[in-house]
């Protein structure tokens, strides 16, 4: 892999999602790719990949078209090891020889209210989006706030993204610690919704997004203490999102959790593979270090090969 790499991140011009970013938009761009943490270098906006690096020295430039250009540099991983777990699970771990920081992506935050995003460009035009929303409001009768994710790609998978609030993260027995007896009935009421929401937003997301032919992917995100926990189901069958949520599959993570503390991490992501069980991905530490199993690199590494092949 190249060592580093100058890119256009975003620009003043019309893309070709119809979105035209203003210089302002831009500006708040050099907050995070200039900060205290970093922002992951990725392939394609494919969540389930580990980053290959990072982006940094973000600028705002204006070009001789007199358009503005967000621009940062890519740096790549130069330091590849090996992790193990305490009961002998060999894990590949990734990082940098020299001034390593933890990704904004990892950053812990407080949840207050359920919040839902998804991606206005996988839908045949916005109001599809809007749709969507105002479909899950009137269906679900649950409190939400709603927001939009953009992805700078050709057109990327579609995406639902869940953020849980610890008490309902508590409720579906994801938490560390379990509800008072007291307040009980009254989540009870809320993991109905939750149930709910979730089925409607998996039949919805279905039915409407595009490209209709690809799986869609259902992002599950709350915090476990000081973990931030994320959960990805990739499929076209509403049926599997709700099997990956019961209670058996959910009851399941806590002690896999647990068997990752030793590698001190900040973010720990898991997939519903195959086998129908959540299976550890990978992992982001405190201090930018990615850490997973062989598979999460090797898928990654032959998606960068296989966009280096067809650039040429």
């Amino acid at each position: 892999m190249v060592a580093k790499q100058n890119l256009v991140l975003s620009s003043t011009h019309l893309d070709s999602q119809g979105c035209v970013m203003t210089k302002e938009a831009l500006d708040s761009g050099l907050l995070y790719l200039n900060g205290e943490r970093r922002v992951k270098l990725g392939i394609e906006h494919i969540r389930t990949f580990p980053p290959m690096g990072a982006i940094i020295n973000g600028a705002v430039v204006q070009g001789n078209d007199q358009a503005y250009y967000l621009i940062g540099e890519s740096i790549y991983f130069d330091k590849i090891e090996q992790a193990v777990l305490e009961d002998g699970t060999v894990l590949m771990k990734e990082s940098f020889k020299k001034g390593n920081k933890p990704f904004w992506d990892s950053k812990i935050e407080e949840i207050g209210i359920i919040s839902i995003s998804t991606d206005p460009a996988n839908f045949e035009d916005f109001v599809g989006y809007e749709d969507l929303m105002d479909t899950l409001r009137r269906e679900t009768d649950i409190d939400f706030e709603q927001s939009m994710v953009g992805r700078k790609s050709n057109l990327a998978d579609p995406e639902l993204i869940i953020k849980l609030t610890n008490t309902l993260a508590v409720a579906l027995g994801l938490g560390a610690t379990k509800i008072p007896q007291k307040l009980g009935e009254a989540v009870g009421a809320d993991v109905v919704k939750f149930y709910k929401l979730l089925t409607t937003s998996a039949v919805e997301m279905i039915k409407r997004t595009i490209p209709a032919n690809r799986p869609k992917n259902f992002v599950i995100q709350y915090n476990y203490t000081k973990y931030a926990i994320e959960l990805i189901i990739t499929t076209n069958s509403h049926n599997e999102v709700i099997k990956a949520v019961s209670e058996e599959k959910l009851k399941t993570l806590k002690e896999k959790i647990e068997r990752l503390k030793n590698l001190k991490p900040e973010k720990i992501q898991f997939i519903f593979n195959k086998d129908k069980e959540w299976e550890f991905n990978y992992l982001l530490t405190k201090k930018g270090e990615a850490i997973g199993n062989k598979k999460a690199f090797k898928n990654r590494n032959e998606m960068y090969k296989k966009l280096l092949k067809d650039q040429n």
